[in-house]
């Protein structure tokens, strides 16, 4: 919920900015050259961020007179990078509230991490020291709407912040270990993903028709499954959160130009 309240802050920050400032010019007009519909296409990179990087950790067994230790040692999260693309269309408003356009389409991301335990675990009634090393590389299909509010700052540039929902469906993953495997409660991500996103981004208008926006986003709430609200996902014993730096090229769509018509007695 960090990511929300962010981006409200920053958008009182800067809309409160914006209002003294001059009047800018438009950054788009609908009317007869283009119109609220258009496309979109956006790719990028994924960064699977540690919730916790380094964390020392001890599991143990009640027993009598005294517990007996499964594993003790230090986990290291690491993320890695993944590829993005979206495709999508959106639906400008033509006198916008707080809502200025919504955007809808379809995307592929890439999850990429890796875990690396070193310590000691239980084996034959002794301590056995180990080092374990995970990774995953996990590839989501899904689906998003997002709604989009913007900032102006100048003639050409803006902030973006949107709200939007996500469905995604795992195509592929790819699992390494090495080590022992006992004692551990190894978790990974659901195939079914359902989640609320924030996304911040800073674009500018290079020419008329054109929006490109360099924006990061995140997920702050996982619905299917609710993971007890938390907005990270887990793999092996470690929990990540879901980064996306993307760059997305905004098209306005342009309305047909009437026929021509003549005033002599030849059809043109």
């Amino acid at each position: 919920m960090r990511w929300l309240f962010a981006c409200v802050f920053l958008f009182a920050l800067t809309g409160g900015w914006a209002q003294t400032e001059r009047q800018h010019r438009p950054l788009y007009v609908i009317g007869n050259k283009y119109h609220n519909g258009g496309w979109h296409f956006a790719p990028g990179i994924t960064f699977m961020a540690p919730a916790q990087a380094v964390r020392t950790e001890t599991r143990s067994l009640a027993g009598n007179p005294e517990p007996t230790t499964l594993y003790k040692g230090q986990f290291d999260a690491r993320g890695r990078l993944g590829f993005y693309l979206e495709v999508g269309k959106q639906y400008f408003y033509e006198r916008p509230l707080l809502v200025h356009y919504l955007d809808f389409g379809l995307h592929f991301k890439q999850l990429r991490g890796a875990e690396q335990f070193t310590g000691e675990v239980l084996h034959e009634q002794s301590m056995l020291a180990i080092e374990n090393n995970g990774s995953f590389s996990d590839g989501f299909i899904g689906a998003y709407l997002n709604v989009n509010h913007i900032v102006q700052l100048t003639d050409h540039s803006f902030i973006q912040l949107g709200l939007g929902v996500n469905a995604d469906y795992r195509l592929f993953e790819q699992r390494g270990f090495e080590g022992h495997r006992i004692h551990f409660n190894h978790e990974f991500a659901e195939p079914f993903q359902g989640q609320v996103h924030a996304r911040v981004g800073f674009g500018f208008k290079p020419e008329q028709g054109l929006l490109i926006i360099p924006s990061l986003e995140t997920p702050i709430l996982n619905v299917v499954p609710l993971y007890d609200g938390k907005s990270t996902l887990p793999y092996f014993n470690s929990r990540y959160r879901p980064l996306i730096l993307s760059v997305r090229f905004l098209f306005f769509g342009q309305n047909r130009a009437a026929d021509c018509v003549g005033s002599g007695t030849e059809k043109r």
